[in-house]
């Protein structure tokens, strides 16, 4: 597809990319490895690439002002693309992930306000409370698989915030819960690496799994919702879920029970595995820089003694909040944002934009721009000095993404990563098995191939 007229009659530059393999086109060398690869294109090609996957042509965008112009200046000519709207709604049901236009705006106006920073703040004392009865179960020297670990945290932790029930009430629903949604997460998986999608209607082995783990989890959740209505709208138990049940806009507009149910399955999957991801890489990046984790334990001990972290703590702790910025940098949960569809011709900065074409844009590319990370491979915390980061460009950083679209749970992830690495390095060090390789597993999130299992080291205080 070439491009030999910008739609606003100016001159355009043109899309260099790879050849591709016929049919296949780079469809291979994506399964094979996307992250490096999508990287490797950046390198070789420059801000704007283009490549083919089975007969589709894409875009790759890894300039910062272009992404500005994606996300942000022109969000509403880049809706969601509408294949992955549907592979989304299949997954996690139509909520703030997967709406567009203005029906987005509708959901995460009504949203809002259970992510204001009050509320939020109100959710440390459980973070920490749940990461130190973790902690308490642990020993030293015990062997485990910190992805594992933290998933099962994060999973608590947001059913707590999500539900309002304690840990131990909680522990069966929650784990329910998870275990539905893993088996949607890997049927959604497996359709957005796939050419061809399949209708759910058709009775194979995948669609019958996915149908039976919905069922499971639309039950759970519809019951919670149905309970909580029973003891009364005005009710506010402090939890998200009756947020989302009291929120009402200028019109009087509220979530039905449907919107409700999907919202809280966007954010249990959102709120779970994105964090736990986070964390299982800092703790991987942590076993591999000791100088790096001497510099942590040193300012985890000069604030905090031998006492739990807590919210007033953290405008002290810099240099974990540095660590765990520089870890989403190296390897960000969301490592590509869902492809954006051109609604009309326009133009990004100097290359033409036909409607219909699709962008893929990525912050795992963009975190390892050398223009705005010098040496990007190295892990290196300084990065995120004030100064520094005020430097940088704005969508040079994305691990939330950006623009009306940007993770509305940032402050939440942030405030719960700053607590939980606070509480854990606090008591332990955590050593990566020997030998054990770094594999990406670059699905909708990005996690390690084989977990990672490492040995608890007990720290004396």
């Amino acid at each position: 597809m070439e491009i030999a007229h910008p739609p606003t009659g100016l001159p355009t530059a043109s899309a260099p990319g790879p050849k591709g393999q016929p049919f296949f086109g780079v469809a291979r060398d994506l399964i094979a490895g996307a992250p490096l690869y999508l990287s490797h294109l950046a390198d070789t090609y420059g801000p704007f690439t283009r490549f083919d996957i089975f007969f589709k042509r894409f875009y790759l965008v890894s300039d910062p002002e272009l992404i500005r112009e994606v996300l942000v200046t022109q969000a509403a000519n880049f809706p969601k693309d509408d294949r992955d709207v549907a592979l989304l709604d299949r997954a996690i049901g139509h909520g703030l992930v997967s709406a567009n236009g203005e029906e987005h705006k509708r959901q995460r106006r009504l949203t809002q306000p259970a992510f204001h920073t009050r509320r939020i703040d109100a959710y440390a004392g459980t973070m920490v409370e749940y990461t130190e009865a973790m902690l308490d179960e642990w020993a030293d020297g015990q062997e485990l698989d910190v992805a594992e670990a933290m998933s099962a945290l994060t999973m608590l932790i947001v059913a707590r915030t999500l539900f309002g029930a304690d840990r131990v009430a909680m522990k069966d629903t929650a784990e329910r819960i998870g275990a539905a949604i893993h088996v949607i997460q890997a049927a959604a998986d497996k359709e957005f690496q796939a050419p061809l999608v399949l209708p759910e209607w058709l009775p194979t082995a995948m669609n019958r799994q996915r149908r039976a783990a919905r069922e499971v989890l639309y039950e759970i959740i519809d019951r919670l919702i149905a309970d909580r209505r029973a003891q009364g709208n005005a009710a506010d138990s402090g939890d998200l879920l009756s947020m989302l049940l009291q929120s009402c806009d200028e019109a009087g507009d509220r979530m039905s029970d449907a919107e409700v149910r999907d919202q809280l399955v966007t954010l249990f999957v959102a709120g779970h595995e994105t964090t736990s991801n986070a964390l299982t890489w800092t703790w991987y990046l942590l076993s591999q820089h000791p100088v790096v984790e001497t510099r942590l334990h040193e300012e985890l001990d000069g604030m905090l003694g031998s006492r739990p972290p807590a919210l007033a703590d953290l405008p002290h702790l810099p240099y974990t909040m540095q660590i765990i910025k520089e870890s989403m940098r190296l390897y960000p949960p969301a490592w590509v944002v869902n492809v954006r569809r051109a609604a009309a011709d326009t133009m990004l900065g100097p290359y033409a934009v036909r409607q219909g074409d699709s962008l893929w844009l990525s912050p795992f590319v963009m975190h390892r721009r050398p223009a705005f990370f010098p040496d990007p491979e190295r892990f290196d915390p300084d990065r995120w000095t004030p100064e520094r980061e005020r430097a940088l460009p704005k969508f040079a950083y994305m691990p939330f993404g950006g623009g009306p679209r940007v993770c509305i749970g940032n402050g939440f992830a942030l405030m719960e990563a700053h607590l939980i690495v606070a509480a854990v390095a606090q008591r332990y060090r955590l050593h990566l098995r020997p030998d054990h390789p770094i594999d990406l597993n670059a699905q909708i999130t990005l996690s390690n191939h084989g977990g990672m299992p490492m040995t608890a080291e007990r720290r004396a205080l």
